[in-house]
């Protein structure tokens, strides 16, 4: 296992700029509740009524080792991406969360 002096996906997150994002929190959201209002987003940014990109933030993990949102917020924006429906996904630096536009 390599070792990394910093976090390497900082080096993508820094790639994007998020200050000017639509934020969309989806902290304390069962996983259901949490891909439908990811979903209605994805519309909009498909209808170009949001230019300057959105930022998706979740819960981090928590100790008990229980799924947090990462994986399936990130193949639903791969989905999306691959349909052309947004241009580009980062993640966010932190782990929890993702850029897109």
């Amino acid at each position: 296992m390599p070792f990394f002096e910093e976090n390497p996906l900082r080096k993508l997150a820094l790639a994007a700029d998020t200050r000017d994002a639509e934020p969309l929190p989806l902290h304390g959201l069962p996983a259901t509740e949490a891909l439908e209002r990811l979903e209605q987003t994805i519309g909009r940014v498909r209808e170009h009524a949001c230019p300057d990109g959105i930022v998706v933030t979740f819960d981090q993990p928590f100790g008990d080792g229980r799924e947090t949102l990462f994986l399936p917020i990130g193949r639903r924006l791969l989905e999306a991406r691959r349909a052309g429906h947004i241009t580009r996904c980062l993640p966010l630096a932190e782990g929890n969360g993702y850029y897109f536009e």
